[in-house]
């Protein structure tokens, strides 16, 4: 159940949270993912062309990162039979190291930029649970457990 839930909470704090404040307002995730998203929702799934997120590394991350942990949650519900849960404590796991990695992107560039008080709260809870979403999917494939 964990395996479903966090990458979720992930993805939803990656989407709506603030990852940017600038003099004219926050970046949110809906800023850098929206066409990304746009593209999955109307099944035609894609990071190419006209789909493929846009900017800096960082900013790209934030997309793979709404993208992966909505992916790692739908297909954790599957997870719940006995013979792929392994499987999708992987893609779990894959997905929360995607959130941590597009968060701590996110905190270098405001290292090298205009400073930490720059970075809003949606990297901070991305990062949070990108960590919890790598504990959960570390747990899944060391013991197999369902919860």
């Amino acid at each position: 159940m964990t395996r479903i839930l966090f990458p979720l909470f992930m993805a939803m704090m990656a989407f709506f949270g603030p990852w940017k404040t600038t003099p004219n307002g926050s970046i949110h995730g809906y800023d850098l993912a929206d066409n990304t998203v746009g593209c999955f929702i109307e099944l035609e799934p894609s990071f190419t062309g006209p789909c493929a997120p846009q900017g800096p590394l960082a900013d790209r991350l934030v997309t793979y990162s709404v993208v992966g942990g909505a992916f790692a949650a739908v297909v954790s519900i599957f997870g719940l039979l006995p013979l792929v849960s392994r499987l999708t404590s992987l893609i779990a796991l894959a997905a929360g190291g995607v959130g941590l990695a597009a968060a701590i992107g996110t905190v270098v560039q405001a290292i090298n930029g205009p400073g930490l008080s720059f970075v809003g709260w949606g990297a901070w809870g991305t990062l949070a649970l990108g960590l919890v979403t790598v504990f959960a999917g570390f747990s899944g494939v060391r013991n197999g457990n369902d919860y």
